[in-house]
């Protein structure tokens, strides 16, 4: 492999590893292409992977500050969130009529997903918001962190979803609004990336509907439709 293979294989890398919110391997991949080639664009690209490792970093802090409140307010230590799900579920176990055990292991299982999404482990996380949802199934707080969770998963689809039913419990979180266009966008780029544009315009229509100012998807949806057109 030429050095020039090399600098396009690890640019590749470090692009999926960064839209897949793993920073260390963006930045590592970056950095070892910026070795190779010391191009003021890659070194940007370096840089940026860091300001968004810092911002996941102060993300992941304010997660586990929510579980240990959430865990307060319930009267338990985060550390102890997997006895408490035990017991709640025993309850309901004896009596499966009862809300408040309910109500409870919901909150326990939301609890031990947000520890899971300040540790980056987006699958457990998903894991334990579905249960959250599967118990209180008009849950706004689990709806949105899975949906989150699916967005840095790249699964659209299923984040699109989440957002949307966030959307109709309360139709004006506007936090949820941007998510659900950012979810909306990651699916309409992926969708144009594999030449499914028939696909990849609507959601990009969609963003737009969403955030008239977005000139990313304005661009993107233009761009589609010429390639849409030349078909």
């Amino acid at each position: 492999m030429n050095t020039g293979d090399q600098i396009n294989a690890l640019m590749a890398k470090g692009i999926e590893a960064f839209k897949r919110k793993r920073y260390d391997e963006a930045i590592e991949a970056f950095q070892e292409a910026y070795n190779l080639a010391n191009n003021q664009e890659i070194l940007n690209l370096i840089n940026m992977a860091k300001n968004a490792k810092s911002i996941q970093e102060q993300e992941y802090q304010a997660a586990a500050n929510e579980a240990k409140h959430r865990a307060n307010v319930m009267g338990i230590k985060v550390e102890d969130v997997n006895k408490a799900i035990a017991e709640y579920a025993d309850a309901l176990k004896n009596n499966p009529n009862d809300d408040s055990a309910k109500n409870n292991l919901a909150s326990a299982y939301y609890i031990r997903g947000v520890t899971f999404t300040s540790k980056g482990e987006h699958d457990k996380a998903i894991a334990d918001y579905s249960e959250a949802i599967k118990y209180e199934p008009n849950y706004p707080h689990a709806l949105n962190k899975r949906g989150q969770e699916y967005t840095a998963n790249c699964d659209f689809g299923k984040a699109i979803a989440d957002f949307e039913e966030l959307l109709r419990l309360d139709p004006n979180h506007n936090a949820a609004k941007g998510f659900l266009s950012g979810a909306y966008l990651g699916r309409g780029a992926a969708y144009d990336k594999n030449g499914d544009y028939a696909r990849a315009i609507p959601d990009f229509e969609k963003v737009l509907e969403l955030e008239p100012d977005n000139n990313t998807a304005r661009e993107l949806l233009e761009m589609a439709k010429a390639e849409m057109a030349k078909s």
